[in-house]
């Protein structure tokens, strides 16, 4: 008799544990279905407002952000960045900045001072670094979060370009990481892909 009710037992969780399994995994994938059907249609509505286009620096450098995006230049003294525009959106949600810098270093030289710098002054969750190429500008794309100076974190995606003869062409994107969401990077790598640097 007690073996009867301990296979029963046995059958019983095993059959649970089972339901449970599966329905955590039809979840996982209905919930991914979802994001990547949301994400489709946010890009959609981003393509179909479309792109502004800049052309300055005497129109050695193109590129396009979107049009419905707030945007302003801003000068800065001391010469080492000849061009910044900044851009935020509608919802506030993502800003940050397009910029030239005229540098005697070399890019990676300057990235890895910038680091050292911050290291100490900020706290990073994440920190990820790989090499690109646009449009035959070798560069770097820095993935991180950092801490806020009040509580959460803040997102970044950063591309940096060697442009040759001492320049650097840095796209810069920054979020607050709990409105993160999977199709920024898309979006972020459309306009880094269209920078087009003579």
């Amino acid at each position: 008799m007690k073996s009867y009710i301990s296979k029963r037992y046995v059958l019983y969780v095993a059959v649970i544990a089972f339901i449970f399994v599966f329905t955590m995994t039809f979840f996982n994938k209905i919930y991914n279905t979802v994001e990547v059907f949301k994400a489709n249609i946010e890009m959609q509505k981003i393509e179909k407002q479309g792109y502004k286009s800049y052309e300055v620096l005497d129109g050695s450098f193109r590129f396009s952000i979107p049009s419905s995006w707030n945007s302003w230049e801003q000068k800065f003294i001391g010469g080492e960045i000849i061009y910044n525009l900044n851009f935020m959106t509608p919802n506030k949600k993502i800003h940050g900045f397009i910029q030239v810098w005229q540098m005697e270093k070399p890019l990676a030289e300057f990235l890895e001072e910038s680091k050292k710098a911050a290291v100490g002054a900020v706290e990073f969750k994440e920190y990820d670094e790989r090499e690109i190429t646009v449009n035959r500008k070798k560069g770097f794309l820095i993935r991180y979060s950092r801490a806020k100076d009040n509580e959460g974190y803040i997102k970044a995606y950063e591309a940096f370009l060697d442009g040759g003869n001492g320049r650097i062409y840095r796209a810069s994107f920054f979020t607050d990481e709990e409105d993160w969401r999977r199709y920024y990077p898309l979006m972020f790598n459309r306009i880094i892909q269209s920078f087009n640097i003579k």
